[in-house]
């Protein structure tokens, strides 16, 4: 079979080499302003678990690069609707909201992009403990109330099942080689109950990662839902290969967008840090790539920008404009109304 070769960068082939993996708070946490950049690809079989396994997806076919924005939950939108949680996860049009600590990363809630579909979560799901290495395991319950426009109209109790299940060499399109990745497998299983219904919803996830990314390498995720006599099983599969940049640098009081929202106008005012290029991009709620266009700066300091020609095709929603050049990333949220 022929491969499909996909490089983001130019990069022909890494061999990346650390002692065993082991999540930690300091290395793997979700933290607000250090986005994660990844890239949509055909599903595959999620392989064996154990010790020295070799897993090799060099033949993954890429299908779309999006981006998960990671901010703190008040500067979010919906964040007063989820006064326990810290971090605002915003990725596949939903947000999700957790409160990260130095021992475990715990969901206190989901919205859609608009805000009319949200869960709240009396009793947590806890993602991840810290520290976690191969072979540790965790488990627990799951409650909550999904509500409609703020009307609830159904709950939700189940459980949930997390384990490191496996380490040894990722290989990923583009022969890019990770070794010492360790795998977590998470199970949801849930119920949503209705007036008229109950709905059995079934998840399970792997993800794959290492020492030197605070992110998944590799997210490959089943949904099966069932609902009295009919079933729907759907799969998503996303893979970073761009795990090996160095983290980025992020200056949010850099940035002014105004008007916020905004109709026909769109100005930017940035403080540079320094002179020359930056290079500007508009991406949606989903982290696809909308727009993108460069910008001149001639000197160190203030400088205006009108946006308003960028966004005349643009539709009323919610995008991210980020900003960078060599040493700086920008970030900053926007709002087009109608």
């Amino acid at each position: 079979m022929k491969k499909i070769i996909v490089l983001i960068l130019s990069i022909s082939c890494f061999a990346i080499s650390y002692s065993q993996t082991v999540l930690k708070f300091e290395n793997h946490a979700l933290k607000p302003g250090v986005h994660n950049p990844m890239s949509y690809c055909s599903f595959v079989d999620p392989g064996i678990a154990g010790s020295d396994v070799t897993w090799d997806f060099s033949e993954l076919r890429f299908i779309k690069s999006f981006k998960g924005f990671i901010n703190e939950s008040k500067d979010s939108e919906f964040g007063k609707s989820f006064p326990e949680s810290n971090t605002e996860l915003t990725e596949f049009n939903s947000r999700f909201f957790f409160k990260v600590s130095e021992d475990k990363m715990e969901q206190f809630g989901y919205s859609t992009d608009d805000g009319k579909n949200q869960i709240h979560f009396s009793q947590p799901f806890i993602k991840i403990k810290f520290p976690f290495a191969f072979k540790d395991v965790f488990s627990g319950r799951v409650e909550g109330t999904a509500s409609y426009h703020g009307t609830i109209n159904s709950t939700i109790n189940g459980s949930y099942f997390v384990e490191a299940d496996a380490y040894g060499t990722l290989i990923l399109p583009g022969n890019t080689i990770y070794e010492n990745a360790l795998r977590i497998r998470t199970e949801k299983e849930y119920t949503n109950h209705y007036s008229n219904l109950d709905q059995e919803v079934y998840i399970i996830t792997y993800r794959w990662y290492n020492s030197a990314h605070r992110y998944p390498l590799l997210v490959l995720t089943t949904y099966i839902t069932k609902t009295r006599n009919s079933e729907s099983i759907h799969h998503q599969a996303a893979y970073n290969v761009n795990a090996l940049k160095s983290v980025e640098q992020f200056y949010k009081e850099d940035v002014e967008i105004y008007p916020n929202p905004a109709s026909k106008t769109l100005n930017v005012r940035l403080n540079a840090l320094s002179e020359g290029s930056y290079y500007f991009e508009i991406f949606n709620a989903s982290g696809e790539l909308i727009n993108s266009f460069y910008r001149e700066t001639s000197a160190v300091g203030l400088h205006d920008f009108d946006l308003s020609g960028i966004i005349v095709d643009l539709k009323p929603a919610n995008y991210v404009l980020v900003i960078s050049n060599a040493n700086t990333r920008i970030s900053k949220n926007f709002v087009l109304a109608e």
